[in-house]
């Protein structure tokens, strides 16, 4: 499998999660610097509720129609219905329950002012709601450009409206970066929609087989996603719950520079979970292997300039983005560094386990790293505060690494010194590109 063969797809896929990069760099301008520490608290926490819960509505219902959709002989119909059902029912539950429990949940996270925004939560997610239907629906056909529509008019739209809404001096509180948030997800999902209707054909007649095909996937990657929820999120809740929205406005300035590593997730995931269920639905184990070692020898080399940058610019970076503010979040940043170790191995053994259909075992290793990252927050984060949960996050992430690693080399069995040969086809790789610059 030569890589140049798909730099096209790779430019634009790094492009639209590049997009992600360019709306953090903007967050951090137009948002972290000017909103008071309290009010980009409160949005940061309910901006990660909303994220947890639109990503646990994918992993149950569009990520089996991810899986699905992309082997041969399939009813794309069914696949297309079942999703569509499975996600509406999902998000109906959780925005009652969020609604509901809006008043205990604010108590817990030590944030009265978070109770009255909850209950826009419900609008968030069905603001988005055909936008992600429409992104996984554009991945399981490879229309990375397509996908980088649908993203940028949310991902350039929000900081348009932000810097609007300033300009107008009108922006001072979380409520109005959660009416700029719905605004641009709307309009993201209209585009969606237009993108994808010719794509959009549905059978609602959809056997029990079919359903629950799909459910059995679902259940697991749902469990799976849980898992990987409390480890990722959960620090930003449990540094609430013992001090409330200010460390959790520091502990954000410097997490919000690690997007660069999920945009690399993001691109991983884009590719090698279609890549490896095509291949392991045609047998092929030979392939398979190519695309895993040159997906980690990529992804792993590429990193490296952010391990650098992050290292030896935090100070920079933290005095000029934030103009001053937030000089506490620099050593954080410098920790989170270490992360570029590990979240692109990371990124490639989890989607490839995925891939070839283990969704069990990824819910049963999802278990293992809940249980250890909630300890070692708990250990951390109480005595010390957001450097507690900096630590707690990168070490969780070490250990999640590692176990995930393991279990995908049973099935995909890759030595470090083949690794290290697949270093010469980036090297003939750049040679190509730039023999013919």
């Amino acid at each position: 499998m030569e890589f140049g063969k798909h730099l096209e797809k790779g430019i634009w896929s790094f492009a639209d999660k590049g997009l992600s990069v360019l709306y953090g760099v903007a967050y951090l301008v137009l948002v972290i610097r000017v909103l008071p520490q309290e009010e980009f608290g409160n949005f940061t926490l309910l901006q990660e509720l909303f994220l947890i819960i639109s990503g646990l509505a994918t992993a149950f219902a569009l990520q089996p129609m991810l899986k699905y959709a992309v082997e041969e002989e399939t009813n794309q119909k069914a696949v297309l219905s079942s999703a569509l059902l499975m996600n509406i029912g999902f998000l109906l539950v959780f925005s009652l329950l969020v609604v509901v429990l809006r008043s205990p949940l604010s108590k817990i996270l030590n944030s009265p002012g978070l109770e009255p925004l909850f209950l826009y939560l419900p609008v968030m997610l069905a603001a988005s709601f055909i936008r992600n239907f429409a992104l996984v629906l554009l991945q399981t056909r490879f229309l990375v450009k397509q996908i980088f529509v649908v993203d940028a008019m949310h991902f350039m739209g929000t900081p348009a409206l932000i810097y609007l809404y300033s300009k107008l001096h009108i922006f001072d509180s979380a409520f109005d970066l959660v009416t700029i948030s719905i605004i641009s997800l709307s309009a993201s999902s209209l585009v969606g929609l237009v993108v994808c209707r010719s794509m959009l054909h549905f059978d609602f007649r959809v056997s029990a087989a079919e359903m629950r095909k799909m459910w059995d996937y679902g259940k697991y990657s749902f469990g799976g996603l849980v898992s990987y929820m409390v480890y990722a999120k959960s620090d930003t809740f449990i540094l609430a719950s013992f001090g409330g929205a200010i460390p959790v406005a520091v502990y954000t300035a410097a997490k919000t520079f690690t997007r660069v590593f999920e945009m690399v997730s993001q691109v991983v995931q884009m590719f090698v979970l279609p890549a490896t269920s095509k291949l392991s639905s045609k047998r092929d184990r030979t392939m398979l292997k190519i695309v895993v070692e040159k997906a980690l020898a990529f992804s792993t080399l590429g990193m490296i300039p952010a391990f650098l940058g992050f290292v030896l610019l935090a100070s920079p970076l933290v005095s000029i983005l934030y103009q001053g503010r937030y000089a506490d979040a620099i050593p954080l940043l410098q920790i989170f560094s270490l992360l570029s170790f590990i979240v692109p191995a990371t990124a490639v053994s989890a989607n490839t386990l995925m891939g070839l259909g283990h969704a069990r075992l990824s819910f049963v290793l999802g278990i293992q790293v809940l249980f250890a990252s909630v300890c070692i927050y708990l250990a951390f984060i109480p005595w010390l505060g957001a450097l507690g949960a900096t630590i707690g996050y990168v070490l969780s992430s070490f250990f999640m690494a590692w176990i995930i690693i393991a279990k995908m080399n049973k099935y995909v069995p890759i030595s470090f010194m083949e690794l290290l040969r697949r270093t010469d086809d980036v090297k003939m790789f750049i040679k190509k590109r730039l023999a013919r610059t």
